[in-house]
């Protein structure tokens, strides 16, 4: 049974702190553009689906990442998905403030959240981050359940802003996800 929100407790560093990554692994974990627009561009069929979506306290970490004094926000987890299979676990924080709910981004169904916000001109996003998820991580039990052998995983993250208003997204790449091929 899994826990949500499922912890994503790393050692988030800037990707240039990983100097051995591979062309394709840079490829996918720095993507600057809409990771939804590089999936579909790699299957039939995209679809999202929804684990989980309820508010949750922000830790002390993601109240400053997100510079922000508020106290609850938004978790959203989801499979992003090519062709059925499993390709990205993304969990997103969104505070709760007046300008996401204009944005819309805190009712979003199984709309990927990237096709929305990369639609904005005004978006901006800090560095990337990226982080490695061995394979006796928390997040090892959702890959378990979704039916995949454990491996040791790799994930981004970053924060984005959007008039004014920041939401923080990590997305995990599962076992047999482009970036390991």
């Amino acid at each position: 049974m899994i826990t949500f929100p499922v912890s994503l407790a790393a050692n988030w560093q800037p990707a240039s702190a990983f100097p051995d990554l591979t062309q394709q692994q840079q490829s996918w974990l720095l993507e600057a553009g809409s990771l939804t627009a590089k999936l579909k561009s790699h299957c039939q069929a995209f679809s999202v689906k929804v684990l989980n979506e309820a508010p949750f306290d922000l830790t002390r970490e993601q109240q400053a990442l997100l510079n922000t004094s508020l106290s609850q926000a938004l978790n959203r987890e989801v499979l992003l998905l090519c062709d059925g299979k499993p390709m990205v676990y993304a969990q997103s924080w969104l505070p709760a403030d007046d300008t996401l709910k204009k944005q819309q981004l805190l009712s979003m169904g199984t709309r990927p959240l990237g096709d929305v916000i990369f639609q904005d001109p005004n978006l901006s996003r800090t560095e990337i981050e990226v982080a490695e998820f061995s394979q006796q991580h928390a997040i090892q039990a959702l890959t378990a359940e979704i039916g995949y052998s454990s491996q040791a995983l790799w994930g981004r993250r970053s924060v984005f802003s959007l008039s004014n208003a920041h939401f923080l997204v990590a997305e995990v790449f599962l076992p047999g996800a482009y970036i390991y091929l």
